[in-house]
């Protein structure tokens, strides 16, 4: 059985289509096949639904993929962790991250990049449940995500920061003089959220329900922060973000952040990664970049820099 075999299984599986997953290995569609062909032999049994066109795996087909995942992942985190030994990492560092991370991922990247040049970060906005299947099935080597979450059960996890939310609002005289907010009060704002499937819109959620009111809501939006924030520029609306993000507003103009209280909502965001051993080498590097910069206090130094007015 080789390697590639299974390169080209997962890239069927990826494509659901003969010829696009031989365009995606860079081979033609006969060798493709036929390689394919070769691993079911070997296997003892059928891993592909054939007719005159894919028409999926058989079961035992969907159990060879998830080890082709392990097999192909493991063989990739080998040589990483070879090109380690010889003080050169060399590779792919797989990252899922909420897109409330988004402010403080260039301080992580920056740092990779700057110690280990061979690497190259390579970011994927998931929801929690997706980033558990990516550290489980080894597509992903760490992840950035809120660790209050029964869904990480039985990965490994290490704290970063306190995520804060706070209240954007136009910089109108509407506003003026004020720095903080209840919730009960930002629920009579023309409020503008994330669309309810978000785990984001969630927390938000909750804490208008603690304190017993139902925000009025006038503009829902499905997955960018960034739409939020435009909407308080150029719609008058208000939008509720991490307080973090104010380094991001602080580039645009017409915008202010008022702190929420009554109560104060946080969560703690972390690191996640897989408890497999060996450890994924570059979900080592990403840990020992977090613990040298806690252990220094300047992860502290640098989160404190996001919130500065």
């Amino acid at each position: 059985m080789f390697f590639r075999q299974l390169q080209y299984l997962l890239a069927l599986s990826k494509e659901e289509h003969f010829g696009r997953a031989a365009e995606r290995c860079n081979v033609s569609q006969p060798s493709l096949s036929t390689a394919i062909k070769q691993l079911e032999l070997a296997l003892g049994g059928p891993v592909v639904r054939r007719g005159r066109r894919f028409l999926g795996f058989t079961e035992e087909g969907h159990r060879v993929i998830e080890w082709a995942e392990r097999i192909i992942s493991q063989r990739d985190a080998m040589l990483i962790e070879l090109s380690g030994m010889r003080e050169n990492f060399q590779g792919q560092l797989r990252l899922g991250a909420m897109p409330n991370s988004s402010p403080i991922l260039p301080l992580f990247s920056h740092l990779i990049s700057k110690k280990h040049p061979g690497v190259k970060v390579d970011i994927h906005f998931l929801g929690i449940e997706q980033t558990k299947i990516g550290l489980n099935n080894f597509s992903l080597d760490v992840g950035i995500t809120y660790l209050n979450h029964a869904e990480l059960t039985g990965l490994n996890t290490l704290p970063i920061y306190d995520e804060v939310l706070s209240l954007l609002v136009p910089n109108t005289k509407e506003y003026k003089g004020l720095t903080t907010i209840s919730w009960k009060d930002a629920a009579e704002l023309p409020l503008c959220l994330l669309d309810k499937k978000m785990h984001e819109r969630k927390i938000v959620d909750e804490a208008f329900a603690r304190v017993g009111v139902e925000p009025r809501l006038t503009v829902t939006v499905s997955d960018s922060i960034l739409n939020l924030i435009f909407h308080v520029m150029f719609a008058e609306q208000v939008t509720v973000i991490p307080k973090h993000f104010i380094r991001m507003p602080g580039q645009f103009p017409g915008v202010r952040i008022l702190d929420l209280v009554e109560p104060e909502v946080s969560q703690e965001v972390g690191l996640v990664w897989s408890p497999s051993e060996p450890m994924m080498p570059l979900a080592g590097v990403m840990v020992s970049i977090v613990k040298e910069l806690k252990d220094s206090g300047e992860l502290e130094r640098r989160l404190g820099d996001l919130s500065a007015p």
